[in-house]
């Protein structure tokens, strides 16, 4: 029994050594496709989905037999780089703006951010951190390289991603790519996501967006995606475009993505293995107990 117990102790140990050597970008996300359920107000002409000018208010997802309708919004943003571009007028912007529907001001669904060029960190909190939808964070092609980080009130595992993609009649979802970085406390990379144009699915409304003076224009689809980390939290995702613009060689295009993140923190369902493996080791426990009971 000695000899076993030694033995324990020395795996033991070299685990916890291997867990401290291992790198930081040790997890990892995992995609999945999710359904999206909103409140909006109806297309007065009966052509799309929803009308776009107005608010949209997510009430909930669904995904793998499960619906969640407890969100964590973002609460916290700061820009770590903002390429400019300067317009005929000699008018200077960054490529990054917040952007809303046009009458998403007058309809009292759920709030929205504002609708202005050159956004503070602050004015990304407002865009992303609400349930509206229609309140997003925008990325222009005329630069090359956009990234922020934004930020939770409570550590979660669950990414709820949505990009203003293709026209209605079209068949494209997402037409951009962004890149999801989740950090730890010491804003180390522990996971990193790459989302590519391809692999969002339609999330079923229409949205249509005013930046001014920069952009007025829609209705487009909407694109989502989810993205899970395996087995730890984070508080803050660094979320980066790069060649926006397409004047670099060799390097991907990412093509300005107009996009809302919401998080979720999301139990596990445990596999059928380990719950019939719970199962089996309360059983043998219970034999065990009646066996004792009737030696004494």
């Amino acid at each position: 029994m000695k000899t076993i117990f030694v033995k324990t102790i020395a795996i033991a140990t070299g685990a916890v050594s291997l867990m401290m050597t291992l790198p930081a970008q040790a997890a990892s996300f995992t995609a999945f496709s999710f359904k999206t359920n909103v409140t909006a107000t109806p297309d007065p002409a009966g052509n799309l989905l929803n009308d776009p000018t107005r608010d949209v208010r997510l009430d909930s997802v669904e995904f793998n037999g499960r619906t969640i309708n407890s969100f964590d919004v973002v609460n916290q943003a700061k820009i770590l780089q903002n390429d400019t571009y300067t317009l005929a007028d000699g008018s200077v912007f960054g490529v990054l703006h917040s952007g809303r529907g046009p009458n998403t001001i007058n309809d009292n669904l759920v709030t929205e951010g504002p609708s202005k060029p050159n956004p503070t960190d602050q004015d990304i909190v407002s865009s992303l951190g609400n349930l509206n939808l229609n309140s997003i964070l925008v990325t222009r092609e005329n630069a090359d390289k956009a990234s922020i980080e934004v930020s939770f009130a409570n550590p979660v595992n669950t990414f709820f991603f949505w990009e203003r993609g293709g026209n209605p009649s079209g068949t494209v979802a997402g037409d951009s790519d962004l890149l999801v970085e989740a950090l730890d406390d010491n804003n180390a990379v522990i996971a990193s996501y790459k989302i590519l144009r391809q692999n969002y699915t339609k999330a079923d409304y229409n949205i249509s967006t005013v930046v001014q003076p920069i952009l007025n224009n829609g209705p487009f689809n909407i694109g989502s995606i989810g993205i899970t980390l395996n087995g730890i939290v984070t508080r803050t995702l660094r979320l980066t475009s790069s060649n926006n613009n397409g004047l670099i060689a060799g390097v991907p295009n990412d093509n300005g993505p107009d996009f809302k993140v919401i998080a979720a923190n999301v139990e596990a369902v445990p596999e059928p293995s380990v719950i019939m493996g719970a199962l089996l080791a309360s059983g043998l426990g219970t034999l065990i107990k009646r066996k004792r009971i009737v030696t004494k």
